[in-house]
């Protein structure tokens, strides 16, 4: 029983339901059952100024309370952080549908006969892109690409204009230490991009220092030389055998539902969404080549894990929201084992020579850095509005992360107004941090060890009620980057 805001936190929660199964049925190829318009029509009091007033006059009393609950403070941060996001939405539902729905949509005309191949959806084009082992073919496809999806730049200024204002209304702030932390990744990996990174892509794709592309980028992270010592049928079966080795139920008591059928539309890589947490939560895969595919299903499943950890009767924060940075810090602890020597060998059954391993472990420096562009340029567009500066600014960033060039048509893209790539280097800091205290407690080969599993479980049990600050707290420490940056750099040694 709900005893604050009942009515908003209960029309939050199934609001939320209906975004995450939207996004699940997009991710996994599959027609929308509802548009945005329809489920903020249906919650019309979560999607209100009237819904983020209440959450936030509740939040400045708990923040007023002596002595401070920091659950309470904690659970309202997230309800108003969620309540201004489906603002968001409702200030600008035509433009957040257009953005929802563009990948799926027939957009893309690729070169040649356009009578022979006729328009394909973005997402059609964007998993089979990477793999073309033609880099002129690849440039011509992402050429195509960001003409189709330049037009819906318009849409993305509208609906940032709508998280500007639905960010005032809730009274968010820039998180501290957004620019700090970003800088600091991208200067701490600058020698191991410049010595490891610009080595492997040219070796891989051909592409001279300064003269690389984004599908350049692409082709080294999804297809590198030792992308067929992970076939795409043998993922599965390599999570399997990592799961009995820890001796932990890898479907939560059936409260997992894998999907691996492959739809025309089904986004690549891999994608978990609670649907009615804890007792279900779908993970959409789409089997590939290579060990991206690999970490993507072990980053999924992390996520997974952890809406599965909450019991029944939690508040719906702990299963709905919680801290995005936790999140990311879930997916990224699992994603990790793909750059673990003994966890390829044992689990994947794969033994790699050491540049293989290095062009592994770039590709979580090139993403790291990806996450600090995006994170810089979102800055931008806070103070300038998301237009051309901000533009220029993400494709100065994105040839200082990873040596390429990004298309024009590709530059506002990625930009999230609410900050989503500094979460991610905060999750993946995290869990930089996670795995050193499991190696100290457990060894290297905490992975297969079964007394980690109930310090996993400990996280993962809790759901969105701890805060990435109260983690590292409880794991002796403030938050920091410098973990990430050394996890980073010593895996490409």
């Amino acid at each position: 029983m709900l005893r604050e805001l009942p009515e908003l936190r209960e029309d939050a929660a199934a609001l939320a339901s209906g975004l995450c199964r939207e996004r699940y049925r997009r991710a996994a190829g599959l027609p929308a059952l509802q548009s945005l318009r329809e489920l903020l029509r249906a919650h019309k009091l979560a999607a209100s100024a009237e819904g983020t007033a209440q959450a936030r006059e509740a939040l400045s009393n708990a923040e007023g309370e002596d002595p401070r609950r920091p659950g309470r403070i904690a659970r309202l941060r997230w309800l108003v952080a969620f309540l201004a996001r489906t603002r968001a939405l409702a200030l600008e539902p035509g433009a957040a549908q257009e953005l929802f729905a563009l990948a799926q949509r027939p957009l893309v005309r690729p070169p040649g006969d356009a009578g022979l191949h006729g328009a394909i959806p973005p997402v059609a084009l964007e998993r089979n892109l990477p793999a073309e082992r033609s880099r002129e073919k690849r440039a011509e496809l992402e050429a195509a690409l960001a003409a189709a999806l330049q037009p819906a730049d318009g849409a993305r200024s509208a609906s940032w204009d709508a998280a500007m204002t639905a960010r005032s209304e809730a009274g968010l702030r820039v998180p501290d230490g957004a620019a700090e932390w970003s800088d600091k990744i991208l200067s701490g990996t600058d020698a191991v991009l410049a010595d490891l990174g610009f080595w492997l892509l040219e070796r891989r794709t051909g592409a001279k220092p300064g003269s690389g592309a984004r599908h350049d980028v692409l082709h080294l992270l999804h297809a590198p030389r030792c992308a067929g010592a992970f076939p795409a049928g043998e993922m599965q079966r390599a999570v399997r055998r990592w799961a009995e080795m820890l001796r932990f139920d890898l479907g939560a008591d059936g409260a997992i539902r894998l999907d691996e059928d492959d739809r025309p539309l089904k986004w690549p890589g891999a994608r978990a969404e609670p649907l009615d947490p804890p007792w279900e939560v779908a993970l959409t895969f789409l089997p590939q080549e290579g060990p991206w595919a690999l970490s993507r299903l072990l980053a999924a499943l992390g996520i997974a894990l952890l809406r599965t950890g909450p019991p029944p009767e939690a508040p719906p924060e702990d299963l709905w929201f919680g801290d995005p940075a936790v999140a990311h810090a879930c997916a990224a602890l699992l994603e990790g084992l793909v750059r673990d020597r003994e966890w390829l060998r044992r689990c994947a059954k794969v033994e790699l020579a050491r540049d293989d391993e290095r062009a592994i472990a770039i590709a979580a420096v090139i993403d790291a850095r990806l996450a600090a562009a995006r994170t810089l340029a979102a800055l931008q567009a806070h103070e300038s509005g998301l237009g051309s500066k901000a533009a220029a600014a993400h494709r100065d960033l994105f040839v200082r992360a990873t040596g390429a060039e990004l298309p024009v048509g590709l530059a506002l893209c990625d930009l999230d107004p609410w900050l989503g790539g500094f979460a991610e280097l905060q999750g993946r800091a995290l869990a930089a941090r996670i795995a050193a205290f499991l190696r100290e407690r457990y060894d290297e080969d905490w992975w297969r060890n079964p007394r980690a599993a109930a310090s996993l479980n400990g996280l993962w049990a809790r759901g969105g009620r701890p805060t990435c600050a109260e983690l590292w707290t409880e794991l002796g420490g403030e938050p920091a980057v410098d973990p990430l940056v050394f996890d980073l750099s010593q895996g490409c040694r």
